[in-house]
């Protein structure tokens, strides 16, 4: 596993602001994209926005003609893990004050504020969700994925694909089924 490091320049902590933004913009896309499908190709004056088009999205799954537990469960799993990185998100395109290299043995950080609350993240913890939320455009189109009932399918549910979207994907699904 390659070590993040601990030594982060302004610069860096620059350049992670862009790929920050670019993230998000790859899973506004998937969901626009699947949302866009659903309505003949056109996306509802209701889903604009991040946060809206990611509502739509998972609305779409829930009330698929061929909705299946198992896609309603991953669809709403995913947008819930989704808020906290889109808090983030929204907080440091909307109220971003400032932003530090590692100084002094202190993390680099991005700093905002957002309805009178002030929060941070360290570059860390930012690089963390960054592998995580990289994943998310191919999730979102495999739980939108009809074909459910072939063979392999990772919409079928059971222990094993429950513990695969587990590993390969960081849902936190019940191991229940």
């Amino acid at each position: 596993m390659e070590r993040i490091k601990e030594n982060v320049s302004f610069e860096q902590a620059k350049i992670s602001l862009g790929s920050l933004l670019f993230l998000w913009s790859s899973i506004e896309r998937a969901a626009r994209e699947e949302v866009a499908s659903a309505h003949e190709g056109q996306l509802p004056k209701s889903a604009y926005g991040i946060a809206a088009v990611l509502k739509a999205w998972e609305a779409i799954v829930r009330n698929a003609q061929n909705a299946s537990p198992m896609r309603t469960l991953l669809a709403l799993t995913l947008r819930s893990q989704l808020q906290h990185p889109l808090d983030v998100r929204n907080g440091v395109c909307h109220g971003l004050v400032g932003l530090s290299a590692t100084k002094n043995n202190q993390p680099a950080t991005l700093t905002w504020e957002l309805n009178n609350e002030t929060q941070s993240i360290t570059w860390q913890e930012l690089q963390a969700n960054f592998a995580w939320l990289s994943k998310v455009p191919s999730a979102i189109r495999m739980i939108s994925n009809h074909r459910q009932g072939e063979m392999g399918s990772r919409l079928i549910d059971n222990f094993e694909n429950r513990n695969w979207w587990r590993s390969e994907y960081g849902l936190e699904l019940p191991e229940a089924i």
